[in-house]
């Protein structure tokens, strides 16, 4: 499951994806964050994901990709905040995808994590 979730910030965007992630999970995200982007350009994204557990199958993970993908250019930076170690794996890999910078963050370190997203160091 997603839900957008208040950050403080002008140009950051939140969200926060637990349990087992779906391709109708990913799908919602990818159209809340398309109509984000019309309205602001090139946001910072903080993606919490303490609690996640996994995707539902291998459509969700390209649902995943197609974001990143699709978003190439779109967003500064982005922030993931979880505490398996694959998850931060993931995260250098998907640098592959996207233009943004970005960095993994243990679960202690959410305020840190805004804070680099809002161009912080």
């Amino acid at each position: 499951m997603f839900k957008e979730v208040p950050v403080e910030g002008e140009n950051v965007i939140g969200f926060e994806c637990s349990g087992t992630l779906t391709k109708a999970d990913l799908e919602g995200l990818h159209a809340v964050l398309d109509v984000k982007l019309e309205r602001m350009h090139k946001p910072s994204l903080v993606i919490f994901m303490e609690d996640f557990e996994s995707y539902e199958d291998a459509s969700a993970v390209l649902a995943d990709v197609r974001i990143d993908m699709k978003h190439h250019d779109d967003l500064a930076r982005v922030a993931v905040v979880a505490n398996k170690v694959w998850l931060k794996w993931g995260t250098s890999l998907a640098d592959l995808f996207t233009g943004a910078d970005l960095k993994s963050f243990d679960p202690g370190d959410r305020d840190a994590a805004l804070r680099w997203a809002r161009g912080g160091s």
